[in-house]
């Protein structure tokens, strides 16, 4: 009895200090909310890179270390077209009918979900190109909405535009991409998102991969689907922190890219972490930890 009495004591302690976490619905989406024993002022809305799921190691990472500094946060998986997706990898051996622009309505449901919650500030992070993700519902956002956002952090953002990936198909699978834009229907075995000869239709793969760079180095699809900026920051927020790895093998152009656009976008932040990979492994996530704290707090 004293020992129940010991452990049930030890436990009101460790509930009362660290507050919770728990798996939420959302229709079919999953999501995991992050609470500490008192309510923060900040909530983080966390995003998974490609094919990703919110218990990847990063993202955990940024959900407990948030935690334990007494910020909540809502982590989210997209769904890619499946209900109540596992916290797993999407496969790469389905028929890939999904899009992008569907991942930011999805975004959106969250993002009123945590809305009506009522804290004072809300803070976006988006890994890879679940950061490309965020940047883009953000600018879908009315003027409205878009003021409840206080900061975003892209974190080793993937910045190819579509003459990139002309380029890169080009010369890895002797594959021409030029005509693909008039083919919305064909049904294509091809790389797509990591997965090599992936069955996929063309139109999900132009959602994906048809984005142009315009003079100043800024990222948008054209109008022939729904319009979604990557790296075209608007000025009506603050600061968007630009975070990259100098040992990033994924996303290696992205810092350069950045650095040439921060002369017409003075709102960007461009950090490099020397030493760090795609995944800010090791100890060179607590450098991207400092960087986000120093904001989120400030």
């Amino acid at each position: 009895m004293i020992i129940m009495k010991n452990l049930l004591a030890t436990f009101l302690i460790l509930f009362s200090t660290y507050g919770f976490a728990d798996e939420v619905k959302l229709k079919d989406l999953n999501g995991f909310y992050s609470s500490g024993a008192i309510k923060s002022k900040s909530i983080v809305m966390i995003l998974h890179g490609t094919r990703g799921h919110q218990n990847l190691e990063i993202i955990t990472s940024l959900r407990d270390s948030l935690l334990e500094n007494n910020i909540d946060s809502l982590t989210i998986n997209l769904s890619y077209g499946i209900q109540n997706r596992d916290n797993d990898f999407l496969p790469c051996d389905i028929e890939h009918t999904h899009k992008q622009s569907e991942s930011q309505k999805e975004i959106k449901l969250w993002y009123e979900y945590v809305k009506k919650m009522e804290y004072e500030k809300i803070h976006l992070i988006g890994h890879s190109r679940g950061g490309l993700d965020m940047i883009n519902f953000y600018e879908r956002l009315d003027k409205n909405n878009k003021t409840s956002i206080s900061s975003i952090f892209l974190l080793a953002p993937i910045s190819d535009g579509w003459e990139d990936t002309i380029m890169d198909y080009k010369e890895k699978y002797n594959i021409n991409l030029i005509h693909l834009k008039n083919e919305p229907t064909k049904k294509l075995s091809i790389n797509f998102l990591g997965c090599e000869n992936a069955t996929v239709y063309s139109d999900s793969f132009l959602d994906y991969y048809y984005i142009f760079v315009d003079a100043h180095g800024f990222q948008a699809h054209e109008d022939i689907y729904d319009r979604a900026l990557t790296l075209h920051l608007v000025n009506t927020l603050s600061k968007v922190h630009i975070i990259t790895a100098s040992e990033d093998t994924i996303a290696p152009d992205t810092y350069e890219r950045v650095n040439d656009v921060i002369k017409f976008r003075k709102n960007i932040e461009l950090h490099i972490i020397d030493g760090a990979d795609h995944f800010f492994r090791d100890i060179y996530f607590d450098d991207l930890m400092d960087i986000v704290l120093e904001v989120i707090t400030e």
